[in-house]
């Protein structure tokens, strides 16, 4: 088999796989692996091959790891404020400070906002802020 299919066989078992992870960064492997490819149906040497993918390898992914921590985060602020101002439901109190909520249909951990102070007789709360998956309540 020729080298050139070799790269590209390569190239589409990567695109492949980027379609199952949504990443973007198995496409930027696939474009190195790819232009390697044509520069082997070219006739550039193995070495030559090697270098062209190595380095637009290099490029792509440090060019989407650039790119990527500005996209998403409009997404999860847009869902962050949404949850922001719910009401919860009241399951079961860990201690003090700490609770097993309800909300949306699943059980959650939450945390009293410093300002709260504890309720045990009251069952719904207000969720005032979200860090990772812990609820901030108030």
């Amino acid at each position: 088999m020729e080298a050139y299919w070799i790269w590209w066989l390569a190239a589409l078992v990567l695109v492949i796989a980027e379609m199952l992870s949504g990443t973007f960064y198995l496409i930027a492997v696939a474009f190195g692996l790819s232009a390697a490819g044509l520069s082997a149906y070219m006739g550039m040497a193995w070495g030559g091959q090697a270098v062209v993918a190595a380095l637009l390898c290099t490029v792509s992914v440090a060019a989407i790891y650039r790119w990527k921590p500005g996209q998403g985060k409009a997404h999860e602020q847009a869902n962050l404020a949404y949850d922001i101002g719910q009401t919860v439901q009241l399951v079961s109190w860990s201690d003090e400070r700490h609770a097993r909520v309800s909300y949306r249909g699943a059980e959650w951990d939450a945390e009293l906002a410093k300002s709260a102070s504890s309720d045990k007789a009251r069952q719904a709360w207000r969720i005032r802020e979200i860090v990772g998956s812990l609820l901030i309540i108030e």
